[in-house]
């Protein structure tokens, strides 16, 4: 990257992205969790497939992100901190704070997503539940 600002905007861009990625896969699942509450197979097995694109859409976009902070050098380390939503201190720049921004939300997005799916999971699979099982 030519400088800093470019680096922010590159990383928020597919913040950004990725954020949309996980919104997405959060609408689906709710939808996945009506299907099979209602004993929708059909649509239960496209919202399935769809969601398994999303995710495979977000994980290209954060092994791009990740590209991008292992290419950062002395930014690094303030980079991992703002993916987290963390900061030490409220960056100057506006894609810095974007960054954070987005990634503080994007883990309140992902933690409601999970906790739909840990829902409808423990319902349908009850004790062979991916969530029974990860606790064991």
């Amino acid at each position: 990257m030519e400088n800093r600002e470019e680096l922010y905007s590159e990383i928020l861009k597919r913040v950004q992205r990725n954020y949309r990625h996980i919104v997405e896969i959060e609408r689906i699942t709710k939808e996945l969790g009506s299907a099979l509450s209602s004993n929708d197979r059909e649509s239960a097995q496209l919202l399935i497939k769809m969601r398994q694109d999303e995710m495979e859409r977000a994980e290209e976009t954060k092994y791009e992100i990740q590209m991008l902070v292992r290419a950062s050098g002395d930014e690094k380390e303030n980079l991992l901190l703002w993916l987290n939503g963390e900061v030490k201190e409220q960056p100057e720049e506006f894609e810095a704070r974007k960054i954070v921004e987005l990634s503080s939300q994007l883990k309140q997005v992902l933690k409601r997503t999970m906790e739909t799916d840990k829902v409808f999971n423990s319902r349908l699979a009850g004790k062979d539940s991916y969530y029974q099982a990860a606790r064991r």
